[in-house]
């Protein structure tokens, strides 16, 4: 009897281990959201908002909104576990001299932050998003 008990609680370990080891890989933030067409969606929208804005639109005069926002898809996708692989300017480099203010800088990111909203994202996915791109903002402003 006290056999069979044992064998019994050792095969129900086994499997509770078994359960447990051989969980769903977690999808990346990137697959989460929809991946690529997603993020084009977002930077679309935010791109045509930034263009026009009476504050910082000028910093984009010259730059093609289309290799802007093919830069920004490229970069977050890279960041937020997709596929792809930056392979554009540093950011040091793409805005060195520019002397962009903090405030500016918020000013972009709200639009970006809004155009998530718009798209159905949640707040948890933009946080999300957002803590992976936070780090830029050292890389942009005062340069």
């Amino acid at each position: 009897m006290m056999a069979l008990f044992i064998r019994a609680i050792t095969a129900a370990l086994i499997a509770i281990f078994v359960i447990g080891c051989t969980s769903t890989p977690q999808q990346s933030l990137y697959e989460e959201i929809g991946g690529h067409q997603t993020l084009n969606t977002i930077y679309g929208v935010a791109i045509t908002r930034i263009y026009t804005d009476p504050v910082i639109g000028h910093y984009f005069k010259g730059v093609p909104k289309k290799h802007l926002r093919d830069r920004l898809v490229t970069q977050t996708c890279e960041l937020i576990g997709g596929p792809c692989e930056y392979d554009g300017k540093s950011m040091v480099e793409s805005h060195t001299g520019l002397g962009i203010k903090e405030r500016e800088f918020y000013i972009l990111v709200e639009y970006v932050q809004g155009a998530m909203r718009d798209v159905g994202l949640t707040y948890q996915q933009e946080n999300r998003i957002l803590n992976k791109l936070a780090p830029i903002k050292y890389e942009t402003i005062y340069l």
